[in-house]
């Protein structure tokens, strides 16, 4: 077992062990976290809110048009809409390259495409920020707080994905490699992007409940807890720093050693990311709520 030092949201040093494996299921598209891995960041976050913010996050799926759904089942919801709405494509990831040694918002972020005049611009770390603050806006209708919740859900899995805080590449997706002494994966050739997005996840082959179990018990092996705060930016720069330790050259062979080393870091972000969903849903359903109170 391999033990790394590494710098995270809290601005703190600490330890984590960094283990286990890796198989390689490339997409075509340059998506962060598959599907299966957006819905266990949400898993865990549903663990960790508090029974107000619950309520209101069922309350407000209620108003969605799809109706009654769980945050698992919305976590995946952007990159469908992604797929009809490309213009909505750079919110999902940032584009800090790999020589730099920290986000820079003028240079990382570009201005909206869709709003020249917009203050906001088109990456994961604005956008967690702007919907955060649609969703916490009390004068918004129900279904536009709804749309609010799923980006904001989905975003925060994706700026947890570390290949989604990196521009080299197209963010490892040009980055073929061989698994198994093969580079096909599944329908795709394999690629860098693909194995961190999916494959490290499905290989383990476990059932979502226990992988989510997995996850809320490395949570408290860890005190991870003390690391749920932070800001996207924060969190965009450490995804940054496990990107660049976690790149390889084209065509590399992933060896067990890669895998064993890179698996961990997979379980950390999704376990980090879902319990900062948590405290950010909390922090924002709890204060609206109490805004949208009459005064007593």
């Amino acid at each position: 077992m391999k033990t790394t030092k590494i710098e995270r949201a809290t601005g703190g040093l600490f330890y984590v062990s960094v283990w286990a494996l890796l198989l390689c299921v490339a997409t075509p598209q340059c998506w962060a976290w598959g599907r299966e891995g957006h819905r266990l960041t949400a898993l865990v976050a549903e663990q960790y809110l508090t029974p107000e913010a619950k309520a209101q996050v069922a309350q407000l799926l209620r108003a969605d048009a799809h109706g009654n759904q769980t945050l698992d089942d919305i976590a995946p919801w952007a990159d469908d809409y992604r797929s009809d709405h490309p213009e909505t494509g750079a919110w999902h990831y940032v584009d800090i390259p790999k020589s730099a040694a920290s986000f820079d918002r003028s240079r990382d972020c570009p201005a909206s495409t869709s709003d020249p005049k917009s203050p906001w611009r088109d990456c994961v770390t604005d956008r967690i920020l702007y919907f955060e603050g649609r969703l916490g806006d009390p004068s918004l209708s129900m279904q536009q707080r709804a749309i609010a919740l799923k980006f904001l859900v989905h975003f925060i899995g994706d700026v947890h994905q570390p290949f989604h805080a990196l521009g080299d590449e197209r963010g490892g997706n040009n980055i073929s490699v061989y698994f198994m002494g093969s580079n096909q994966c599944g329908s795709y050739k394999c690629n860098l992007h693909g194995v961190w997005d999916d494959s490290i996840i499905e290989s383990q082959g476990m059932s979502e409940k226990k992988y989510t179990d997995r996850l809320l018990q490395e949570i408290k092996q860890n005190n991870w807890e003390r690391l749920s705060g932070g800001e996207p930016t924060t969190w965009a720069n450490v995804s940054h720093h496990y990107a660049v330790e976690a790149m390889v050259p084209n065509g590399a062979l992933l060896t067990h050693e890669y895998v064993t080393e890179e698996s961990k870091v997979v379980d950390a972000q999704l376990a980090l990311g879902g319990l900062r969903l948590a405290r950010v849903l909390n922090r924002i359903l709890v204060a609206t709520n109490a805004s949208a109170m009459p005064p007593q």
